[in-house]
């Protein structure tokens, strides 16, 4: 009888990591998912993985489940429990995280596919790919993270990074659903002038797709965009998220935007990123085929929190 691979996993009850599971389950591995409590034990158990006990912060049992595993996926985010921590914080935490897995891989070659984001990378105003240059200042200091992560490549561990776009929907949930739920309790939509940037996207179902792909294909060192569309505008997005919800949209200065929602979301919503997903397609087999960003939240998975938002609103 066939022995079943064996998946180690970060953040496996979150949003990506969820899709990863099903699928990875539906291929036959055997999955195995850090769990921080009862919740995520049962989000887990019903995806089909074995929950772990632990967190970020459990070094000693990031390490040994790494060193049963035959693949490694980090997915995890300190701040995901925390949105104030500090971005110094988050790096000291992940890079401990990443330093523990890595050496439970040490030697093996194993593969350990890591998270970063497109943001990274400067806008040209055109497509760019995973050699294009890096922001001088970027949005925040993931890029630190992703760097760190490489380096375990030079003590024997095949690691890989997919930088995720902007932009991950799908399932009715994921930032688009956060800035719905927003819009919806300021009673209209806005977007910072004038709304012609263009920024990435990928299905939720795609990109775990493509932690699969890297998992079994990528070498050492690899870095993959996560996106399947560079040509939505943030205004777009915008008048459709306004014409489902019934919310009148606007246009407003970064500097009220800023003063609204924080600098650090006024920047997100006003950042061209055009990151093409080709290398992905070319070299992994990657074929991204979900529906659509505008198309998603028009008529497909947000169509039933289209719902309850204007229900909620007009009760």
């Amino acid at each position: 009888m066939m022995v079943k691979q064996r998946i180690f996993i970060t953040g496996g009850s979150g949003y990506i990591g969820s899709a990863i599971i099903e699928q990875a389950t539906a291929q036959g591995y055997e999955v195995y998912g850090i769990s921080r409590n009862e919740t995520s034990d049962a989000r887990l158990t019903g995806l089909g993985a074995v929950p772990v006990r632990g967190d970020l912060h459990s070094l000693d049992v990031l390490r040994e489940q790494s060193a049963h595993a035959d693949i490694v996926m980090h997915l995890a985010d300190p701040m995901a429990a925390n949105h104030h921590m500090p971005y110094e914080e988050r790096i000291r935490i992940d890079d401990a995280a990443v330093e523990a897995i890595g050496a439970g891989l040490e030697g093996s070659n194993k593969p350990l596919v890591v998270t970063s984001g497109t943001l990274v990378v400067a806008a040209t105003g055109a497509e760019t790919d995973e050699t294009s240059p890096l922001w001088e200042k970027p949005l925040n200091d993931r890029i630190v993270c992703e760097q760190n992560n490489l380096k375990l490549c030079e003590k024997g561990v095949k690691v890989s990074v997919i930088r995720l776009a902007p932009f991950v929907y799908g399932r009715g949930a994921s930032g688009v659903g956060l800035f719905m739920k927003m819009y919806s309790n300021m009673k209209g939509v806005s977007y910072v002038e004038p709304g012609d940037v263009f920024t990435s996207a990928v299905h939720v179902e795609d990109a775990a797709s493509l932690y699969i792909l890297a998992a079994q294909k990528a070498k050492a060192g690899d870095i993959f965009n996560g996106v399947s569309s560079t040509n939505v505008t943030f205004r777009q997005l915008s008048e459709v998220m306004g014409d489902v919800l019934g919310l009148p949209v606007q246009s407003v200065p970064f500097d009220t935007a800023a003063s609204r929602w924080g600098e650090f979301y006024a920047l997100f919503l006003s950042t061209e990123n055009r990151a093409s997903g080709a290398k992905a397609m070319r070299e992994l087999g990657w074929e991204p085929n979900k529906v659509g960003i505008i198309e998603d939240v028009k008529c497909g998975s947000y169509v039933s929190l289209t719902e309850s938002l204007k229900g909620s609103t007009v009760a």
